[in-house]
């Protein structure tokens, strides 16, 4: 009897992964707009994802990104100098979500989870006039990490295996006690087997 239910069991699986039929693997370019105070608001990189079917219109989605180091410049002048403040954010994304899609993968939403985690350099520098000197002081890097909401829509082109893939979607993350959005866009060839 335990050998029947195992079986049975198998068969279900099979006949469901079979019916599925599909994996989606893509590389994309990754946009962000970010807003938080005293950061550089545009933000480029690239990511991966990969695409698992659990039903015909249903897919489990794994995706990772990294947004690039971009400075942000802000100036003082004072009396007899300026001080300079260059700061850099650089992004990693990490999240899973579902996917649901038309029959035929064109159009599709998402909604996923998981955390950023953000990546920050700062430095300060004093250029004082009389007498000329540059003093700079290099602040300790800061990494932290938050949870996102990232929920989005897109849609997709595939002949045969070869696609191409374009989303938006509004990353909410979590800082200081308030939903920071930031909208976040995706677009990268995949490949559907």
């Amino acid at each position: 009897m335990k050998l029947l239910r195992i079986w049975l069991l198998l068969s279900i699986l099979l006949s469901a992964t079979a019916f599925a039929q599909h994996v989606e693997l893509g590389v994309f370019a990754n946009y962000s707009h970010i807003d938080q105070p005293n950061t550089v608001s545009n933000l480029v990189g690239v990511g991966g994802r990969a695409d698992f079917n659990l039903v015909r219109i249903l897919q489990l989605e794994l995706e990772s990104a990294y947004d690039f180091k971009y400075p942000h410049v802000t100036s003082i002048q004072q009396q007899n100098g300026i001080i300079v403040d260059v700061s850099k954010l650089g992004i990693l994304h990490a999240n899973a979500g579902l996917k649901v899609q038309t029959r035929g993968g064109s159009f599709f939403a998402f909604v996923k989870g998981g955390v950023n985690q953000y990546r920050t350099e700062a430095q300060v520098q004093t250029l004082i006039a009389t007498p000329t000197s540059i003093t700079t002081v290099q602040l300790p890097d800061r990494n932290y990490m938050k949870g996102i909401l990232y929920p989005g829509a897109g849609v997709g082109f595939h002949a045969g295996p070869l696609g191409i893939r374009l989303d938006v979607g509004d990353e909410i993350a979590w800082i200081n006690g308030s939903a920071n959005h930031s909208l976040r866009v995706t677009f990268g060839p995949t490949l559907r087997f």
